[in-house]
């Protein structure tokens, strides 16, 4: 009887084993792949227009083209010939999808609009920044025109939040709060997309999203108002890796300031964040 007891713990352990490992993504280490010349790498995206986008089936934006570039630059320069997969579980959670990158080992990175923090620096990886994000504060476009963050509260009375526990945007509504709208009501939701189909739908909310969800909208038409005294210019964007993945020294070499100003990203961000994104960018690049 202790016997059979033995066995079922052991197969119930070896089950919830399986189980966890499945649930984190590995790859090949820089280090190997310089020596084998092969590198498989794990890609893990989180879906975010512009940047890392399912259309078609297919996930295509910013980060999966600089991703690309970055591929070339590992057969120029090292002899190094990648196979990619992408991984698709954690498209429509952020904080999952970030957690999952937390779990992983080496040559796994994290495809979306991922700011590069202080904090995070403390459990991820980052690449140099891809780009600068500008973080805006957006409403449908019913509520009345925010021009002064100190009069929120008086602003949009009754109104609450929405936001994406664990993001950047959650912190700056956070902010919000403790400095100038303390009965603030914060509700959450998954992604980002929520949040944006929520202030799309209602005028019951505001939200803090990065600049590419009001791009989105414009060009679709969609009912949704800037509320510029919320803009925030101080973030920026990076590819985002495990703790212990030796992949950044490559980024390194090949993310410059000089691959930033090529020919060749430009046209990466005017294809999939439209030629009004460069414009805003640049603009920022000129404030700085």
């Amino acid at each position: 009887m202790k016997k059979l007891l033995f066995n079922s713990l052991l197969i119930i352990s070896l089950l919830f084993a399986g189980v966890k490992s499945q649930a984190q993504y590995t790859g090949d280490t820089f280090a190997k792949a310089k020596e084998s010349k092969t590198a498989n790498l794990t890609y893990v995206y989180s879906e975010a227009p512009g940047f890392a986008a399912n259309i078609g089936g297919e996930v295509k934006g910013v980060c999966v083209d600089v991703m690309s570039d970055f591929e070339f630059f590992l057969l120029d320069n090292y002899g190094i010939t990648v196979n990619s997969t992408m991984k698709k579980e954690h498209a429509n959670n952020f904080t999952s999808y970030l957690d999952a990158i937390k779990k992983s080992s080496n040559g796994v990175f994290g495809l979306s609009n991922t700011t590069i923090t202080q904090k995070r620096k403390a459990s991820y990886n980052f690449s140099p920044p891809y780009i600068t994000n500008i973080g805006m504060m957006l409403s449908n476009e019913a509520l009345p025109t925010l021009n002064d963050i100190s009069k929120i509260a008086d602003v949009f009375a009754g109104k609450k939040a929405v936001t994406v526990k664990g993001s950047t945007n959650e912190e700056q509504i956070l902010q919000i709060k403790k400095k100038y709208y303390p009965n603030l009501t914060i509700e959450y939701v998954n992604s980002f997309e929520e949040a944006m189909n929520t202030i799309t739908n209602s005028t019951d909310y505001f939200a803090n999203l990065d600049f590419t969800y009001y791009l989105d909208a414009t060009k679709s038409k969609k009912p949704i108002k800037r509320h510029p005294a919320g803009d925030q210019t101080a973030e920026e964007f990076g590819i985002v890796m495990p703790k212990n993945s030796d992949w950044a020294q490559p980024f390194q070499e090949f993310l410059t300031e000089s691959y930033r100003t090529s020919p060749s990203y430009r046209k990466i961000i005017a294809k999939h964040l439209g030629r009004n994104a460069l414009q805003l960018l640049d603009a920022v690049v000129q404030e700085n």
